[in-house]
């Protein structure tokens, strides 16, 4: 008897394995069309105590946000699957007919100029639409790229390594760290927080691979390697093949920088780099090799026509519910708790958008009730995983916070502590950068008060969550370790903020 997930989704055969789990071949009973399955045996990666909430609620939390990844380059999500027991894991996908890049390589060797780009500039593409979520992919590596039938490049596995260790203490505690030596940045090979620039060194991996047939740094141990990642400058690719464009040399090297600072800003600028060296709309075939697909494909004829055209069918414009229709904002606001009592936060943010505007009509523009629908729909918009749309409502609060109360508020600050969480998330800010922001927030508080108020108090406790990924673990312990004292005295002990100041604590062994 074959095995079925969920009663829905039956095992018809094994598509490949790999250090992370196993991808299947599985069949939708219910839509009747073939998926590919990747299954993830959880005990491999934590103990029985981790999987529990924690597990559990990020192995949703990166499904969901894996999801709203829509770009043709991304296999589409269509179901997340935890077993009974907490056991295993499972993604169902999009299944895609394809070779991956490790396959591509390993027949052809080195990659012509032109192909070789043409896989770069679509990786670069699904990246940039990835990190703007922002997802970053952790574990990019020619295994995890596929090339279609057609030339198409797809990405996979994105989330999946920050699925199974979602925190720089975990890593620090465990001395494990989640990639692939080839591929891993300077700061992931460290533990530190990794930002979209540590998939942009991935890439730089991968092109140096392509382009020279080698990897940039091989090394008869991982631990050698990681030590070359660090410290070692990369071989320049004229060195060994010497028709690489210069451009694409010095792009290379720039994606290889040891501090991310010092690579490319972001995937488009990638892009835009590789787009003098793609071929030209029209332009005739390059050779390709015999029983591979060909990347440069789809630039030479983008988006071609079906064999059997058939006239597509637009979705219907989904309108906007009004205060009538919904009952009133009361009833919203309870719909809204029930969606996120349900951990569906990105359905309880759409609820409140589709009632802004009558609410600014009902109470006013600079009403507190105004403030309070932008600052839920804020935050059920950053823990759906959406920080850039986050961003922008922790903006609004701000501002019409100011504009009610003229000083600053404890609600401003409030949105100023989320607004830095979220743009170190888009990778707008480093740690460092995070920290900073948030030292400059507390000296201005200071200014009125020794530090105890509860602004203070909030803003100190930012800085505790963000210094260990700064890497200087004696100031962050310092700074913890004066904090649990001081609320210790302030606050009571079922009080959020000393509760959450007494877990960093035990993380540190305090």
């Amino acid at each position: 008897m074959r095995e079925v997930i969920d009663g829905r989704y039956e095992i018809t055969g094994a598509l490949g394995a790999g250090g992370m789990g196993e991808v299947l071949l599985g069949y939708d009973v219910v839509l009747d069309r073939a998926v590919a399955v990747k299954r993830i045996a959880v005990g491999q990666f934590a103990s029985r105590a981790e999987m529990a909430e924690e597990f559990v609620a990020r192995f949703r939390r990166e499904a969901r946000v894996t999801a709203r990844i829509r770009h043709q380059g991304v296999p589409q999500v269509f179901d997340a699957v935890l077993d009974k027991g907490a056991d295993s894991v499972y993604l169902v996908m999009e299944h895609i007919e394809g070779v991956t890049l490790r396959d591509f390589l390993s027949g052809v060797g080195v990659l012509s100029i032109e192909c070789g780009v043409a896989v770069a500039a679509q990786i670069a593409t699904v990246l940039s639409h990835a990190h703007v979520l922002p997802v970053v992919h952790r574990d990019l590596k020619p295994a995890n790229v596929l090339v279609a039938g057609d030339g198409t490049v797809k990405v996979i596995d994105f989330g999946i390594a920050a699925l199974l260790d979602g925190s720089t203490s975990r890593i620090t505690r465990t001395g494990s760290v989640l990639g692939t030596a080839a591929y891993m940045s300077p700061e992931l090979v460290n533990g530190q927080e990794v930002g979209p620039r540590a998939d942009l060194y991935a890439l730089g991996c991968i092109m140096h691979e392509m382009f020279s047939g080698r990897g940039v740094f091989e090394a008869a141990s991982q631990f050698d390697t990681h030590n070359r990642h660090l410290s070692e400058a990369p071989t320049p690719l004229r060195v060994l093949r010497r028709e690489v464009p210069a451009p694409i040399e010095q792009l290379v090297l720039e994606l290889l920088a040891k501090d991310p600072s010092d690579r490319p800003a972001t995937a488009r600028d990638v892009y835009d780099r590789l787009l003098p060296f793609l071929p030209g709309v029209g332009a005739a075939e390059s050779a390709s090799a015999a029983g591979y697909p060909d990347p440069t494909r789809i630039f030479r004829r983008p988006n071609p026509p079906a064999e059997s055209a058939q006239d597509a069918v637009p979705p219907r414009p989904v309108k906007p519910q009004s205060v009538t229709e919904t009952g009133g904002l009361a009833e919203v606001a309870a719909r809204y708790r029930e969606l996120c009592e349900l951990g569906r936060f990105a359905q309880a943010a759409e609820a409140l958008v589709t009632v802004v505007d009558e609410a600014e009509a009902r109470f006013g523009p600079t009403s507190p009730q105004l403030g309070e629908l932008h600052r839920d729909i804020a935050t059920a918009l950053a823990h759906s995983g959406e920080q850039r749309r986050a961003l922008a409502e922790w903006e609004k609060v701000e501002a019409i916070e100011l504009r009610a109360t003229g000083p600053v508020s404890g609600r401003v600050w409030r949105a100023r502590v989320a607004a830095v969480d979220c743009r170190a998330a888009l990778g707008e800010l480093t740690a460092s950068d995070a920290v900073d922001q948030l030292y400059r927030m507390l000296g201005e508080i200071r200014s009125g008060d020794a530090g105890f108020s509860d602004e203070a108090v909030l803003v100190r406790v930012a800085i505790a969550e963000w210094l260990p990924a700064v890497g200087d673990r004696a100031r962050a312990q310092r700074f913890l370790e004066q904090l649990r004292i001081d609320l210790e005295v302030l606050r009571p002990a079922d009080d959020p903020q000393r509760r959450r100041v007494e877990q960093l604590a035990a993380e540190f062994g305090l």
